[in-house]
């Protein structure tokens, strides 16, 4: 599926509209042999109102920023085993539901210490 990603101006471009703009368009999947087409009035071809490139993929999301959380060894202990557990099992987790319930509020916990930061 085809996607154009488009940046139009009426007077101005800010250099961070650009950005965003090459941004989104690598993110589909545009490299730099990609041809940027000039987006023009109908009635008026001389009129340039913006650019466009056409891309074969939906771009990612739009990077955010990053907030590293570090989790205890114990908490990343007990997630892998719990993963673990239900990779070699035979799809049955009701067994597990304790487990899931206090790893969840463990990771909540630890999770909410960090609210606030960055």
């Amino acid at each position: 599926m085809a996607i154009n990603i488009e940046l139009t101006w009426d007077e101005t471009v800010t250099v961070g509209e650009v950005e965003q703009f090459i941004t989104h368009a690598k993110s589909a999947g545009v490299d730099s042999t990609t041809v940027i087409e000039e987006i023009t009035h109908d009635q008026d071809p001389s009129l340039h109102l913006g650019w466009r490139v056409t891309a074969q993929g939906a771009p990612a999301p739009a990077p955010g920023p990053v907030h590293e959380v570090s989790m205890p060894h114990r908490l990343m202990w007990n997630l892998h085993s719990l993963l673990e557990q239900i990779a070699s099992g035979d799809g049955d987790v009701r067994a597990l539901q304790a487990e899931v319930t206090s790893l969840d509020s463990d990771l909540w916990n630890a999770l909410m210490q960090h609210v606030g930061e960055a």
